[in-house]
């Protein structure tokens, strides 16, 4: 017997129309594939992406579709498990502010490598296609009543929303849309520890899930079968892994509303729970002209959920052993900013983490777990106070950071981002080629073959 919830997804991620997509939702998955794009070509030459990309080669195969920023073909499913792997590497991939979810980082790539395997995606079709996979994952996230903040299970449900993506692109029927999404669910993966550790799997968890969501897809095309009752059969995702799951959250105006407008782009490369205080520390410092040798203390009081996840324990936190440790760190993060006056990649190489002048800044810089700033953002709210000397006192509080839907980040926004991005790739990208692939981007809606926006990226 197939589970209502199951089948009501199913028809949800075939029958979605570009007609059905508000302004907003079309503005939001334009900004989200420059964004993603970006993070990408940042992302090939971040620590433990060359591994990956070294190991896919050396597999060989079919030369099917581009590795960004490397120039090379490869297998599709491996060079998805490439591309996605590095369009979490950074830190930079958007996200969403009231859960722990990153919409974008797997099913942009899983969809870039479906648009080169089939050529014939169109823009509006990719727009549509994205629109319904980052909808899936956000209402997944809603519909769980424990965010992986809690439980340390880094959203195994992340899966379903890039699955849903293709399998649109696909243009299954509602029976094998579900199918797929049934197959699906056995590539699952996330472990929250691998955050906490500062370990590279971060970023790879996106690669598998691009990879499995792809391998999905193809394997519910040729008639392989998956778990129809996926989501509250007995032994289902809901059902074995979310107790009690808020299903009104799942199927609430489906097709009506989608949650990509509720995405954020993130202006720092560094874990969205550090940016409420880097935007109250650069605002801060720019308004005051703040000298950094007069600071004595900075206290920054947050939840108890960012304290332990970027604020905790102090003097890890302070002097990171890795990037991603740095990247992970309230301490390191304003730091840097007040130092080098932003926080984004250059910031992050090894050198500047290991810099004695922002390390003696961070152990001064001191995060308080603060219950009553919890707010219905998994964010909170962020109250800073800069201490200097001569009893010179600065402060404010931020309860929506920069990029936010509340405080979003323009297309043009989100062009000066790229813009900063592509000195990082592995190999160089010509200033005609961006430009053409900025303006690709822009309008999508009249592009009739997605395979051409990678064209830029050879």
């Amino acid at each position: 017997m197939i589970d209502k919830i199951s089948s009501l997804v199913g028809e949800h991620v075939s029958k979605a129309r570009f007609e059905d997509l508000s302004l907003k939702a079309i503005a939001s998955a334009k900004r989200s594939t420059l964004d993603t794009i970006g993070a990408m070509i940042a992302g090939s030459s971040a620590p433990g992406v060359d591994i990956v990309v070294n190991m896919a080669k050396g597999w060989g195969g079919t030369k099917e579709v581009l590795v960004t920023g490397f120039g090379i073909y490869l297998p599709a499913p491996a060079a998805a498990w490439c591309n996605g792997t590095m369009a979490r590497a950074l830190e930079i991939d958007d996200c969403v502010d009231f859960l722990p979810v990153h919409p974008s980082a797997s099913a942009v790539p899983a969809l870039f490598a479906l648009a080169e395997q089939k050529r014939s995606i169109s823009g509006r079709e990719y727009l549509t296609s994205l629109a319904v996979g980052q909808d899936l994952i956000i209402r997944m996230g809603l519909t769980v009543k424990k965010s992986a903040m809690e439980t340390g299970r880094n959203n195994l449900f992340k899966i379903f929303g890039p699955t849903a993506a293709l399998a649109h692109a696909m243009k299954f029927s509602p029976e094998e849309a579900q199918n797929a999404l049934g197959i699906s669910f056995s590539h699952a993966v996330g472990d929250g520890q691998c955050a906490l550790d500062g370990a590279l799997t971060l970023r790879l968890q996106q690669g598998i899930v691009a990879q499995g969501a792809l391998l999905s897809v193809h394997l519910a095309a040729q008639g392989f079968t998956g778990a129809k009752n996926f989501l509250m059969g007995k032994w289902g995702y809901l059902k074995s892994w979310e107790p009690d799951p808020e299903l009104e959250y799942l199927t609430f105006e489906f097709g009506e509303f989608f949650y990509g407008e509720k995405i954020s782009i993130k202006p720092y490369s560094s874990c969205r729970a550090t940016h409420s205080a880097l935007d109250s520390i650069i605002a801060l410092s720019k308004k005051h002209d703040i000298d950094v040798s007069s600071i004595k203390k900075v206290i920054v009081r947050t939840s108890p959920e960012i304290y332990n996840l970027v604020g905790f324990p102090h003097e890890l936190k302070a002097k990171p052993d890795s990037i991603p440790t740095a990247q992970f760190s309230i301490q390191y993060t304003i730091a840097a900013a007040l130092i080098k006056g932003d926080m984004f990649l250059k910031e992050l190489d090894f050198e500047t983490i290991r810099d004695e002048k922002i390390g003696n800044l961070a152990l001064r810089v001191h995060v308080e777990s603060v219950p009553e700033l919890r707010s219905d953002s998994i964010l909170g709210h962020t109250e800073l106070k800069i201490e200097c000397e001569n009893n010179k006192t600065f402060q404010d509080k931020i309860k929506f950071p920069k990029g936010s839907p509340e405080r979003p980040m323009s297309y043009n926004d989100c062009i000066k981002k790229f813009k900063k991005c592509i000195p990082y790739a592995f190999n160089p990208i010509t200033p005609d080629l961006v430009e053409e692939l900025i303006d690709r981007v822009g309008n999508l809606e009249n592009l009739q073959d997605m395979s051409q926006i990678l064209t830029c990226l050879k």
